[in-house]
């Protein structure tokens, strides 16, 4: 494995959503909490928003620090009132910054733990409903390996882990990525090194996390940059905002629209059409079941 080169303040290009290309969806998950994933995909969606992507962001990760607390954007309805019924997928969508769309899953981490397969197939399911058509997928997806957290993990077509220094985040986050390769398969993941004072001590981190893997051959790991150390992050967080909205011009959100531009340029899965039942499609195609989903 060799470092990927890491850059600050790349140039942004656009890129314009066809009818028919598939929806890109890119989970954001880690091994322990601490590691700021929350704030990645918050801020992520909001600068793929601003990039021209019609971006949906689904927060797998309820609680005190969860992204709709964070932006004190609360509901009383989450995606379970959609499965029963009670409610349309439209109806409990909340308005984030920038265009972004928010939706929670659960209203708690008990709720969501007990979701199987097949509720996180239905939960998903029901945003192929949505009156505006979504591009783009960001999910904030829990610490662990609980089987709707892994099963969100597997649909993905992306998957952006961040690391922090220390030797027992590190090993967390290994822990996660090995324990998705052997148990399901998944090869490549997207390592991004968060609050770090330089690029040289990004480089010298994402070469710590290579060791965990130097007799794993069937792990891919790529760094896609990094975030710097930022006072800025927390005085956003303090003031329900993120850090793309309330210091734009901060290193921090240089860098986090710096990787929004690079996801922007990632090849998209060709599994389906430009809608999110393909999400489901990729639910079922990795478990040796069948399933039948209606339309």
């Amino acid at each position: 494995m060799q470092h990927a080169d890491i850059k600050l303040g790349c140039r942004e290009t656009t890129d314009q959503r066809r009818d028919n290309s598939p929806v890109q969806v890119i989970a954001v998950t880690s091994g322990n909490p601490g590691t700021g994933k929350t704030c990645v995909a918050m801020n992520v969606a909001q600068a793929l928003s601003l990039a021209g992507r019609s971006t949906l962001l689904l927060n797998a990760d309820p609680g005190a620090s969860g992204i709709d607390a964070l932006l004190d954007l609360r509901s009383a309805f989450t995606l379970f009132d959609v499965l029963n019924g009670s409610k349309t997928l439209d109806e409990v969508l909340l308005q984030g910054p920038d265009g972004v769309r928010l939706v929670s899953a659960a209203s708690d981490m008990q709720q969501l733990a007990g979701l199987g397969l097949w509720e996180c197939a239905g939960l998903v399911r029901a945003f192929s409903d949505i009156s505006a058509p979504v591009d783009t997928l960001v999910i904030d997806v829990a610490s662990g390996n609980g089987e709707c957290v892994t099963s969100l993990c597997r649909a993905a077509s992306e998957i952006i882990v961040p690391v922090r220094s220390g030797r027992e985040s590190l090993h967390a986050s290994a822990a996660l990525i090995e324990s998705l390769q052997q148990r399901f398969g998944i090869a490549r993941f997207r390592i991004l090194p968060n609050c770090v004072a330089s690029a040289r001590d990004a480089s010298d981190l994402f070469g710590q996390f290579l060791q965990h893997f130097a007799a794993n051959h069937d792990v891919v790991l790529s760094c896609c940059g990094f975030i710097p150390q930022d006072d800025f992050v927390q005085k956003a967080a303090v003031s329900r905002q993120s850090v793309i909205s309330a210091y734009p011009r901060s290193r921090s959100a240089l860098a986090l629209r710096n990787l929004a531009s690079q996801i922007m340029r990632w090849p998209r899965s060709g599994h389906a059409g430009g809608h999110l039942e393909f999400f489901v499609e990729r639910l079922v195609q990795n478990e040796n079941i069948n399933m039948e989903v209606r339309s």
